[in-house]
């Protein structure tokens, strides 16, 4: 007997959509999420345990969810969600629009639309990630006091 977890993932017509721009697909806390690069554009969630979040959740700033929440005419403004400087657009899969409404969103990423998508929260800072390496070999030099070979100077 195996115990291998098989993660299905939810609305997969919107990963073939997106396959052209060959995005990156990770799964995490329930959600299937949808990067480019180090833009995180979606997260796709269909479980039986929560419902009412079920859809597609995509990742936008305040400064542009007003204009992106006007793509979808029929959707209510419950479905616009702002903490701080992020916002969400939840496109929810019970909708009767649902599938049109996430074709459209797959047009909008197609089509290089800024107004979805922002950086991932751990790269907002751009700075070139280290390997574990190089990260160890760094903390080796700060625990003896040497100089860190990594840091830069200016």
């Amino acid at each position: 007997m195996t115990s291998e977890k098989t993660t299905r993932l939810p609305f997969p017509f919107v990963i073939d959509e997106l396959t052209s721009i060959r995005p990156t697909i990770r799964h995490a806390f329930g959600f299937t999420y949808v990067y480019l690069d180090d833009r995180l554009l979606c997260g796709l969630r269909n479980s039986s345990k929560q419902p009412r979040s079920n859809g597609i959740w995509l990742f936008t700033t305040v400064e542009h969810s007003e204009s992106l929440l006007q793509e979808f005419p029929q959707l209510s403004r419950r479905y616009l969600w702002r903490s701080g400087k992020n916002a969400w657009i939840i496109l929810p899969s019970r909708l009767g629009e649902f599938e049109e409404y996430a074709l459209k969103a797959c047009e909008l990423i197609l089509n290089g639309d800024r107004r979805i998508g922002r950086l991932s929260r751990g790269r907002a800072d751009k700075r070139p990630r280290l390997t574990k390496h190089e990260e160890n070999f760094g903390n080796w030099f700060r625990r003896v006091g040497k100089v860190d070979p990594f840091k830069e100077t200016g």
